[in-house]
């Protein structure tokens, strides 16, 4: 079996680290980049080395895109190939803003972290991919990007993971002749602690589908989707939301029934 190579963006802490983790425990080699978290970095490469694969941290401001194609080049360099390229930067902001009230600052942080980015990096590796003829392509979006669900108070982060998932299903249909998948995964509502949580650590609490989300949830599906004999998922838009949003719908049915007169 030919080793495979991955490069995953902003990824020293946060979901990105769940998914370095799953994809070393799949066998994959890595290269991820980081801004500021040298030691996490250290850890994951340690991490890596323990379980007999190498991963290289790639330090990296993911809005340069100069930088940020520079740390695609260093990828190319130490392994002379990448087969995954996961898209996990995107920057977001906790603080709600009408749209009216955004500065072209504003809107070209959320527009270059979320999607041009990924334009930065994606016709660096896809020659590559498809002379070996295979190639896996996962972005991250937001429970809704696939269906351009509208986000009172982050209408540019809404628009700019929206468009990316038009993207990643172009590239699904563009590439599939040549071995290449793209997908996305859209995680839910994870913060915190449970970022970087395994499953076993919340698997005893108590909740819509017995217990909340966490990174290994976004690692494993990450890793699935690059698996060689994964080849039939593609243009898919894959929500990790323990059916919140299902759910939802079920109880406001509920709801209007039980307060109907009739």
């Amino acid at each position: 079996m030919v080793q495979k190579v991955a490069f995953v963006s902003g990824a020293a802490t946060g979901l990105g680290r769940a998914v370095v983790q799953s994809l070393v425990m799949g066998g994959w080699d890595i290269c991820f980049t980081y801004r500021k978290s040298k030691e996490p970095a250290h850890e994951l490469t340690e991490y890596a080395a323990a379980r007999g694969q190498k991963a290289y941290g790639i330090q990296a401001d993911l809005l340069s895109r100069e930088e940020v194609q520079s740390a695609a080049v260093e990828c190319l360099r130490l392994f002379n190939g990448v087969d995954a390229f996961i898209h996990n930067f995107g920057p977001f902001t906790f603080k709600r803003s009408s749209l009216s009230d955004l500065s072209d600052d504003d809107w070209k942080h959320m527009m270059d972290g979320n999607l041009n980015n990924f334009m930065w990096v994606y016709p660096l590796f896809v020659p590559g991919m498809r002379e070996r003829r295979f190639g896996r392509i996962v972005t991250v979006g937001f429970a809704g990007a696939g269906s351009a669900e509208g986000w009172k108070g982050r209408a540019a982060y809404a628009a700019a993971k929206s468009g990316l998932a038009s993207l990643t299903r172009s590239i699904a249909k563009e590439e599939a002749a040549h071995g290449i998948t793209a997908n996305m995964v859209c995680p839910g509502d994870i913060r915190g602690a449970h970022k970087h949580a395994d499953i076993d650590q919340v698997s005893h609490l108590d909740g819509r589908v017995s217990r909340p989300a966490v990174g290994e949830d976004i690692g494993r599906l990450v890793t699935f989707l690059c698996n060689e004999k994964s080849q039939m998922m593609t243009g898919t838009v894959i929500e990790v939301t323990g059916g919140a949003p299902v759910i939802a719908i079920d109880e406001a049915a509920s709801s209007r029934k039980m307060d109907s007169p009739f």
